[in-house]
């Protein structure tokens, strides 16, 4: 009997064991379940979803500017950039110190941007651009430290020719904060780079191309177990009317100045064949990181390289807009071929004050033909005080002047045009005289006038029709087609031909011998130009000189100022000259150079074909 109750006293001990030993395990089952289910749902919820699929976009390839020929001006160059996924950063305080040390970026910037980021917590934040190979090489040995943090190969812009045309290209930037928001309609990101100025701004919607995506499933510590692929479409290239050769031509003759511009152009159909403003900047320093510093220093210097001088700065026309006051003067009949107002003196009284010409001696009895080689100021102050500014400043508008021209970068400024309501407006009625009439028709009071203004001007005098001047001809489709792009059609100028032809042949004396711009001419063609001298209140005279060519029909026209430098006949018409010769003399497409066809160059192909891949 005791035996028994021994055994039976056993087996209730073991039963009991064996209950509580149920009993915790079931506790400590309902707890895990508790804290996974309650207390760390939303934890757990986000590493399941990480565990499931993760989706990263591919850059797309920005598509290349290139000349009339098909030359690249702008391409692409491949580039590595660290980026952070703010999802899968576990320790954004441990992560910021290394990544501050290995990608060499400030403390904080990691951490800022990670706690900044509400929104695409499982997309990239870029951390840093251009990041040199070491960094990444660094990067991929300590992979299992830096939780979170990837590197990708993305599309930079690349210029094989430097500071060439840097104004009328414009450059590329990452998109600020405050301009992210009403661009998120039209799929753009934080960290997404956008044309700035130029080209790259005006065109942005055809270069930048589609992203791409890739979906990658991945283990909770980032390990990619599989991958599948949405190929990004790169963006379309852009031919522009510019004549690389002459471009490269004109920045060299541009070279000798601190300040200006030049602007030339085919005068059929408003083609812009070189555009050069200084100083210039370095589009380049843009495809790196642009430091607050760097900035600052573009934007503070009092040069101002920044400043697109051929569509934005306005200058009194000086004597390049004494064919305005000629053609007005034979439209309504103030003045006749033969016409020889008071003989020039060296100056003319109009009241009490004395206007003077740029010859002291004087030039004698001109007419208008003559007046207008010789640049005679005494001649054209009377023509003025006969037209007086109402039937002056019709003629000027019809010419473009006080008017935007159209071209496609953005930002051009309108210039101004003296005329009673302006005058009117700025100083208030009977607070200003007549003699501003005088100035007018030698190109000085207020009148201002943009260099692409200037070129449209003298190209319609040269032509008799008023074109839209453009740098874009054609869009080229990643499939290889080429769209041209429409311009508005030449528009003819009011003005009879015989007065256009009055002044054609006056031109053409201008660069003759006894002209005041034979350093504008070019072996076997008729060069008509005009030199401009125009008086500064803050400095040295501003140069000018306009011209077309060959003048029975004319190819080009060009437009050159030279600020603070003097006269136009020393300055401006020489560097003009070299531009019309290169453009007569050697008017042929650009050989094909080594590394710069339109076919895809090595730096190109690398990011051309999608295979810009995140690793």
């Amino acid at each position: 009997m005791l035996n028994g109750t021994n055994t039976t006293d056993h087996q209730r001990w073991r039963l009991t064991v064996l209950m509580a030993v149920v009993g915790v395990a079931f506790a400590v089952i309902v707890t895990e379940l508790y804290l996974l289910q309650i207390v760390h749902y939303q934890e757990y919820k986000l590493r399941s979803e990480q565990n499931a699929m993760r989706t990263v976009p591919i850059d797309a390839p920005r598509g290349r500017i290139l000349d009339r020929y098909g030359n690249i001006i702008v391409g692409n160059r491949a580039a590595y950039t660290v980026g952070v996924i703010p999802a899968e950063v576990q320790n954004v305080e441990a992560l910021d110190s290394l990544v501050s040390v290995a990608a060499g970026v400030p403390r904080q910037t990691l951490a800022e941007k990670v706690r900044g980021t509400q929104r695409w917590l499982h997309r990239p934040i870029y951390v840093r651009r251009d990041t040199p190979f070491a960094t990444v090489a660094y990067l991929e040995e300590h992979r299992d430290e830096l939780p979170g943090v990837i590197y990708l190969i993305e599309s930079r812009r690349r210029y094989p020719y430097g500071t060439l045309g840097a104004h009328m290209l414009g450059y590329t930037r990452e998109i600020r904060e405050s301009k992210l928001e009403e661009l998120k309609s039209k799929g753009y990101v934080a960290g997404d780079l956008i044309g700035q100025a130029g080209v790259e701004a005006r065109y942005e919607e055809h270069l930048r191309g589609e992203k791409g995506e890739e979906y990658e499933e991945v283990t909770v510590s980032g390990r990619v177990v599989d991958r599948q692929r949405r190929e990004p479409v790169r963006g379309s290239d852009i031919r522009l009317g510019v004549d690389l050769y002459l471009q490269r031509i004109a920045e060299a003759a541009m070279d000798t100045l601190d300040r200006g511009a030049l602007v030339a152009m085919d005068p059929r159909n408003g083609e812009i064949l070189a555009m050069v403003s200084r100083p210039v900047f370095d589009p380049a320093a843009f495809s790196y990181v642009v430091s607050r510093e760097l900035w600052q220093q573009l934007n503070d210097n009092a040069e101002r390289p920044m400043f697109n001088r051929a569509i934005q700065a306005g200058y009194p026309p000086g004597s390049t807009a004494k064919m305005i006051a000629a053609m007005a003067g034979l439209q309504t009949g103030v003045i006749d071929t033969n016409t020889r107002l008071q003989p020039c003196t060296g100056a003319f009284w109009y009241g009490r004050r004395r206007y003077l010409c740029w010859k002291k001696g004087g030039h004698g009895a001109l007419n208008v033909t003559h007046a207008i080689e010789q640049s005679c100021n005494v001649f054209f102050y009377q023509v003025g005080l006969r037209l007086g500014l109402d039937r002056w400043s019709p003629m000027a508008y019809e010419f473009g002047l006080g008017g935007l021209t159209g071209v496609d970068i953005p930002a051009e400024e309108k210039g101004l045009v003296a005329s009673t309501e302006v005058y009117n407006r700025k100083l208030g009625p009977k607070r200003w005289g007549q003699g501003e009439a005088l100035n007018a028709a030698i190109g000085q009071g207020i009148t201002l006038v943009t260099p692409v203004q200037a070129v449209r001007y003298v190209a319609a005098l040269g032509t008799g029709y008023l074109v839209t001047p453009h740098l874009a001809i054609g869009v080229i489709g990643p499939d290889g087609v080429e769209r041209k792009l429409s311009v508005p059609p030449p528009k003819q100028v009011p003005v009879d031909s015989s007065a256009l032809a009055v002044v054609r042949r006056a031109m053409v004396l201008v660069t003759g011998p006894g002209g005041t711009a034979r350093k504008a001419r070019v072996p076997g063609y008729r060069v008509a130009g005009k030199t401009g001298t125009a008086q500064n209140p803050h400095g040295k005279d501003h140069a000018w000189f306009i011209a077309f060519a060959p003048a029975e029909a004319p190819v080009i026209a060009v437009a050159v100022v030279a600020e603070n430098a003097g006269h136009g006949s020393e300055i401006a018409a020489p560097i003009a000259g070299r531009v019309l010769r290169a453009r007569l003399l050697h008017n042929q497409a650009v050989p094909e150079m080594p590394g710069n066809s339109a076919a895809p160059q090595m730096a190109d192909v690398e990011m051309m074909g999608g295979q810009a891949r995140w690793r």
